[in-house]
């Protein structure tokens, strides 16, 4: 369930029941140290809460894999080299035609344009021309 996606997993067993215990299982820690025996009468605010660390751990995982991953490129041929490993940050205008060759030749997609523009103006990483807007762009897996 874990490879599904489901944040937290309950066990019962036979003499868990008899005992009024469940065994949590977090997806985010796994084996050993994600799991933790819990009194029936406590699940309910344990769940709750385990769940909101839960989201938090993996947030701050994806957020810090993102960032970790995310390069600028000032040109296509950066571009290229950065696409194939991470996220590209770069000025962009560009047309819809020069974004389907770009994901010929490189497998990469305009995402999005950040929130957190930088301000003024830069140079399109494709056409040369006066940008005044960062995209980011990244390959499908």
């Amino acid at each position: 369930w874990e490879m599904r996606g489901v944040p937290l997993r309950l066990e019962i067993g036979p003499r868990d029941a008899e005992q009024n215990m469940v065994v949590l299982a977090r997806r985010d820690l796994l084996g050993k140290p994600g799991k933790q025996l819990v009194g029936q009468e406590t699940l309910a605010p344990t769940v709750q809460e385990l769940l909101d660390t839960i989201q938090q751990n993996l947030l701050s995982r994806a957020t810090k894999f993102r960032d970790e991953h995310t390069l600028t490129a000032a040109n296509y041929a950066e571009f290229k080299e950065r696409v194939a490993t991470g996220f590209v940050r770069a000025w962009w205008a560009g047309s819809d035609e020069d974004e389907k060759r770009i994901q010929q030749e490189t497998k990469a997609t305009h995402r999005c344009y950040p929130l957190d523009q930088p301000g003024g103006e830069g140079r399109c990483f494709y056409t040369g021309k006066p940008a005044t807007h960062m995209a980011i762009f990244a390959r499908a897996y």
